[in-house]
């Protein structure tokens, strides 16, 4: 049925829109999530706390899918994890996709639905299901405990992608009654580019290391008052980076959104709660893990496309590796996994090169 959907991923972000699509009438007919204290407290409250933005009550859930068939038995898949776990989804899901299918990256970021269909590819998926991806989450979300979920805001206006321009237009059709925030965008390179996720997440997170294994109160607890770790030095901080993702944004031929822009669309007035219960902790290693490999790092890589210096995307990509032991660049979101073709293809600046540009 077309309002029977399945999530991969009952952490905040597809809480809350399980939540607010359950009041909107979408059925939730089966449910995934690696968190097994998330299935414990489904299982002793018998769904999942919900408040906020949109209301307040408890959404019942089925119990937790153990085999992927059983999320295939609907036709709308929303998978909500983090974009660094899309390929590893991709891979779980290959052998139970259909063309009759409908995956909705919630959200994409650069290249997710790329991304997603390339593992369905090499994980031998026999046929190709249709693949969208959301700029953005529909809420402002988090949780004080794996079976509640408190809603901050709810986005009025959310732009949404395909891996082709087709699989928008039925994404459109099959969501509308129940998503109607949705707005096709340009191309999911554009999109994924526009998130503004990274511009708010990054420059706190580097200006805020030493605060990452230590407690010091308030600062560490409200994510949903992440305002308050703006000071002045990292707002001047947020504001280059900025200016250095526009420029690449223009030099690739593409239209840039800045946050403010994004924000007038997203949150007029009225789609934000000014008092929410504090919980944290405010400063998530997910800033790191899921925003390098899937948005600096390939951001860094087409800005060499266009011959645009990126310092300091570069210097935080370096930092955060540096701090974490880890090499970001390794696992991430490149110009060869994304393929200089798809790159191309949305990229106007470099339809007319052939190659692999330098």
């Amino acid at each position: 049925m077309k309002g029977d959907w399945s999530f991969v991923g009952m952490g905040a972000s597809g809480g809350a829109l399980a939540a607010h699509g359950h009041l909107r009438g979408i059925r939730i007919a089966a449910w995934y999530d690696e968190n097994p204290d998330i299935e414990a407290a489904v299982v002793a409250q018998g769904g999942l706390n919900y408040s906020g933005i949109f209301g307040e009550g408890l959404l019942p859930l089925p119990a937790m899918a153990q085999l992927p068939a059983e999320l295939a038995s609907a036709p709308t898949i929303v998978v909500s994890v983090t974009a660094d776990q899309h390929e590893r989804v991709a891979q779980r899901l290959a052998g139970v996709l259909t063309a009759n299918h409908l995956v909705v990256l919630h959200c994409g970021y650069v290249g997710g639905g790329r991304i997603f269909e390339r593992a369905l590819e090499e994980a031998g998926c026999k046929e190709r299901p249709t693949i969208v991806e959301t700029i953005n989450a529909l809420h402002l979300c988090g949780k004080p405990n794996p079976g509640t979920v408190i809603t901050r805001s709810h986005k009025q206006w959310l732009e949404l992608t395909g891996a082709t321009p087709a699989d928008a237009e039925i994404a459109i059709r099959q969501l509308e009654q129940f998503w109607p925030e949705l707005e096709i965008g340009t191309n999911a390179l554009q999109s994924g580019l526009n998130n503004p996720n990274s511009l708010g997440h990054l420059p706190v997170m580097i200006g805020h290391l030493g605060l990452l294994s230590a407690d010091h109160g308030n600062l560490t607890h409200g994510l949903l008052h992440f305002g308050e770790a703006y000071t002045d030095l990292i707002v001047n901080l947020a504001k280059s980076f900025e200016k250095e993702r526009i420029e690449v944004i223009r030099r690739l031929g593409l239209v840039p959104l800045t946050v403010e822009e994004f924000d007038a669309r997203a949150y007029p007035p009225g789609t934000r709660l000014d008092e929410v219960l504090r919980f944290g902790p405010k400063l998530q290693r997910r800033y790191i893990t899921e925003d390098l490999p899937c948005d600096l790092v390939p951001f860094e890589e087409l800005a060499r496309l266009v011959a645009c210096p990126t310092p300091l995307t570069t210097a935080m990509i370096d930092l955060a590796g540096a701090a974490f032991a880890c090499d970001f660049r390794k696992t991430a979101r490149t110009v060869d996994r994304l393929g200089i073709d798809w790159i191309r293809k949305n990229a106007p600046a470099l339809k007319a090169t052939k190659g692999q540009p330098s």
